[in-house]
């Protein structure tokens, strides 16, 4: 009597074994090989966004602000810098001086990215961010603003295609 029962576990195993290895022998054998190519893929870093940086605000700080990220988004193989009537990111800054009597010391700042596909269209909001900045930090802050623009683009680079 054991050993019948001992032949019938052996026999459900067996059996059990062979259902589960089934379908993979037969998925190996349905799918025959495929030559991978040897071509590198185009990486994806290698789009090129039109931006539009839009200031028109006269405090000190948010100034040097909105200057060093032109000089940022200028210098970066990332970024054209576009006045073009074309699909491109707008980055709105809004400045005003913290202290009135201390201009000097930093301003409060927000940031808007819409996507404009030309002017006669109206724009669709992306992001936002609001914060200070003072002339310690202005180029942390435009460094910061930069890569979220970037971050943006890539987000929403469909747009562009």
């Amino acid at each position: 009597m054991a050993s019948a029962q001992r032949l019938l576990t052996i026999f459900f195993s067996a059996l059990l074994v062979a259902l589960l290895a089934a379908p993979c022998a037969l998925a190996q054998e349905a799918a025959p090989a495929q030559d991978i190519p040897d071509t590198p893929a185009t990486p994806d870093t290698l789009r090129v966004t039109p931006v539009s940086v839009v200031h028109d605000d006269v405090d000190n700080v948010g100034t040097r602000l909105v200057f060093q990220i032109k000089e940022i988004l200028n210098s970066s193989s990332l970024f054209t810098l576009s006045a073009k009537d074309e699909k491109k990111i707008k980055l709105v800054i809004k400045t005003k001086q913290e202290f009135p009597s201390r201009p000097e010391i930093g301003s409060a700042y927000s940031a808007v990215w819409i996507f404009s596909s030309n002017d006669n269209v109206l724009t669709h909001y992306l992001a936002s961010e609001a914060g200070i900045v003072t002339a310690a930090n202005v180029a942390a802050t435009a460094e910061a603003l930069a890569g979220r623009t970037d971050a943006v683009a890539a987000q929403y680079a469909y747009l562009f295609e």
